[in-house]
């Protein structure tokens, strides 16, 4: 979500939710999303949650600096790419990041298992971005869903195997975007 409000210039102002400290538990969080998951997003009076819902929120409402495409072929290769990102690169990365920081521990084992299909999501990845510069043609919410933990794989100890020219060159370009300095991890 933040990629996308700076991608599209939108000003925003952050209100932290410590997760630690299970405030998305509280039921003044939980009046704003049932679910208790963060990020929510309120704008005037409209409030929504799901990163994803956000995202497409943000589109319909934001037009100014599209992130996926009007026709209905091109926005669905996004959806999925994102879908994808979320449940096979996103996840695992996430387990790596929370066992990282101490806020949940797992068993190496665990640990070996997330690291694999992070690097068998990339030999995907790898393989679509092949005489591409982005997943969709051009940056989109396609690469927003790997990007805030994608360049941070050496911090979660994932070596890229020799022949991820094409993911390399990707994370490369992914971190020159002003919209993913200082995002805060």
């Amino acid at each position: 979500m933040r990629i996308a409000l700076a991608e599209k210039k939108i000003s925003w102002e952050p209100i932290l939710v410590n997760l630690r400290a299970r405030e998305q538990k509280r039921p003044e969080f939980l009046a704003l999303n049932p679910n208790g998951k963060v990020p929510v997003l309120i704008d005037g009076e409209t409030l929504v949650y799901d990163s994803t819902i956000i995202n497409e929120y943000l589109e319909e409402r934001y037009p100014e600096v599209p992130l996926t495409y009007p026709d209905p072929s091109r926005r669905a290769k996004v959806r999925q790419w994102e879908d994808y990102g979320d449940n096979n690169f996103l996840l695992p990365a996430e387990r790596i990041f929370i066992h990282d920081k101490g806020w949940r521990q797992f068993q190496p084992a665990e640990l070996d298992e997330f690291r694999q299909r992070i690097l068998e999501s990339l030999a995907f990845v790898e393989e679509a971005l092949a005489g591409k510069d982005y997943l969709v043609d051009r940056f989109s919410y396609a690469d927003i869903s790997f990007a805030p933990r994608v360049i941070l794989l050496d911090q979660l100890r994932i070596p890229l195997w020799h022949d991820f020219t094409n993911v390399r060159a990707w994370i490369d370009r992914l971190k020159q975007r002003p919209s993913l300095q200082n995002l805060e991890h």
